[in-house]
């Protein structure tokens, strides 16, 4: 009797799947990362405009330079908005990713599970045979020793 071959064969392709699904978590956490990078920049620049804002209110200005920093933060506070929510969907694509990952490397194991599983029967299978083979050999031995 010899191992089956579709089990290492179907262990191979659940490795192969827990490196798919490792290569798609590290592209979600480069995609939230660089999100969160152009949230912080954004969350800068509003509090540098901010600041400029604070800074023409307190000496002499026109009424449209005032205006034209308020427009501009206003703008910066509906990017704001569209950053946070594209950081809380790739947040979602990366809890995905991580979900997908622990499932194949579940069916990873199991698959190795069941190679183990069938390396293992065949050797029992291997062991009785060859018991069975001495204990003939035995009972042969035996036989012409008594005639």
């Amino acid at each position: 009797m010899k191992p089956r071959e579709c089990w290492p064969v179907l262990a191979k392709k659940a490795d192969e799947g827990v490196d798919a699904a490792q290569e798609l978590l590290v592209l979600a956490r480069k995609k939230l990362e660089q999100l969160m990078v152009s949230r912080d920049k954004i969350i800068e620049m509003m509090h540098e405009y901010k600041l400029k804002s604070f800074e023409i209110q307190s000496r002499l200005h026109c009424m449209t330079e005032t205006t034209n920093y308020r427009h501009f933060i206003n703008q910066l506070q509906v990017l704001l908005q569209q950053a946070n929510f594209q950081v809380g969907h790739a947040q979602a694509e990366v809890n995905n990713a991580k979900n997908d990952l622990m499932q194949a490397q579940l069916k990873k194991m199991k698959m190795q599970a069941l190679v183990e599983q069938d390396l293992k029967a065949v050797q029992n299978f291997t062991r009785r045979l060859e018991q069975k083979q001495m204990d003939a050999l035995g009972v042969t031995l035996y036989n012409l020793k008594a005639e």
